[in-house]
């Protein structure tokens, strides 16, 4: 697969806060990460029930109870970790026409770099969506944040092909908008199992990014560069 634009937000610049808000200093910032990081690792191996706070503690190299000084949570270290996961690397093979003749090749690179996002952060990004659909406490609130630029960049894409009509007034633009994400998530989060069906990546790349490209655009037979 090619490498993914779409990635964890680096460290931010200015001191992280602890779960109190309060800031928390550049110390307190690497431990906090180091937390985070021994959280992910666990659960890309591990059922979450299974995960216990003494493990990410001796994971991050420090004492228990110092794990409450910044987070209240297991759950609480997956929202943080959720909230890094960018998709708006996706969003951004969306800025032009899809109707043109870059369109097919754009949805094959949006398909190509959320096949990589997805193997690289799938235990958090199931975790995280999981309490979202749960409606977990600011999980679901969280997740729109984190999903916005994408169903908002096929809102448009349909909205312009109603504009010209090749997509039915009757077709919801933000609906649509959500559905794609929904082929996205569920394509990238089972391609180890379609792979093992039988589909090669070809076949999942191609298919899917056909799909979006014809739910978006209204055609049936695109054109390509």
């Amino acid at each position: 697969m090619p490498r993914s634009t779409a990635k964890l937000v680096p460290v931010p610049a200015e001191p992280a806060p602890n779960k109190l808000g309060q800031s928390l200093g550049a110390k307190g910032a690497r431990t906090r990460r180091r937390i985070m990081e021994a959280t992910a690792g666990l659960v890309a191996t591990r059922s979450l029930a299974d995960i216990r706070i003494t493990e990410i503690a001796r994971g991050a190299q420090i004492a228990q109870p110092n794990f409450y000084t910044y987070f209240t949570s297991i759950e609480d270290v997956i929202l943080a970790l959720g909230q890094e996961v960018s998709l708006e690397g996706l969003a951004a093979h969306l800025e032009a026409d899809w109707a043109g003749p870059q369109g097919i090749p754009q949805a094959r690179l949006l398909i190509e770099e959320a096949f990589e996002l997805w193997r690289k952060h799938a235990a958090v990004i199931a975790l995280f969506w999981s309490f979202a659909d749960k409606q977990r406490g600011e999980f679901p609130e969280k997740r729109v944040q984190q999903v916005r630029s994408l169903y908002k960049a096929f809102e448009a894409q349909v909205r312009r092909s109603q504009a010209a009509g090749r997509i039915a007034s009757a077709v919801h633009p933000r609906l649509a908008g959500y559905e794609c994400i929904g082929l996205i998530s569920s394509a990238a989060s089972r391609y180890d199992l379609l792979r093992e069906s039988g589909f090669s990546h070809k076949h999942l790349v191609e298919t899917n990014a056909r799909l979006l490209h014809m739910i978006a655009t209204g055609i049936a037979n695109p054109p390509e560069g």
